[in-house]
């Protein structure tokens, strides 16, 4: 009785999905991004001059849209945990949200824009590391 080769014997997950080892450093690399995130919006808000998205303090932002920058990390760690071979879109997704996020600030704050910017470079990078953390096909290589 013959094994089958040692690649299909621990391939129990299907060709695309993210190994465990890519799935914790996604979610690392996203918690940091969403820390970066809140020490920007913290730091904007108390030089004076705050992103679009939280408003002034005597004029606050509609509060969901305090939450709005968050929803990128988040939707990229969910993905990374439940549904790994759609994280390239939803890296994608998450990249251009961000990327409006802080075209919004550029005239406003530039400042803050540009950190925002690099946090948005960031999130494509991680993105497109995480292709190479791809499982894949046995039988095509693909």
């Amino acid at each position: 009785m013959s094994l089958p080769p040692p690649s299909l014997q621990n391939q129990s997950t299907p060709a695309g999905s993210l190994t465990r080892q890519w799935t914790i450093a996604i979610f690392a690399t996203q918690l940091l991004i969403a820390g970066a995130l809140l020490a920007v919006a913290v730091s904007s808000r108390s030089i004076g001059k705050p992103t679009w998205w939280l408003g002034y303090e005597h004029q606050p932002a509609f509060f969901l849209l305090w939450l709005l920058p968050f929803i990128a990390p988040a939707s990229i760690i969910f993905a990374a945990f439940k549904y790994s071979r759609l994280l390239p879109y939803v890296g994608l997704a998450s990249t251009l949200l961000l990327g409006v996020t802080s075209g919004f600030d550029i005239s406003r704050t530039p400042g803050v824009a540009i950190c925002e910017i690099l946090l948005t470079v960031c999130t494509a990078l991680s993105t497109i590391a995480a292709l190479a953390g791809r499982r894949r096909s046995v039988t095509t290589g693909i």
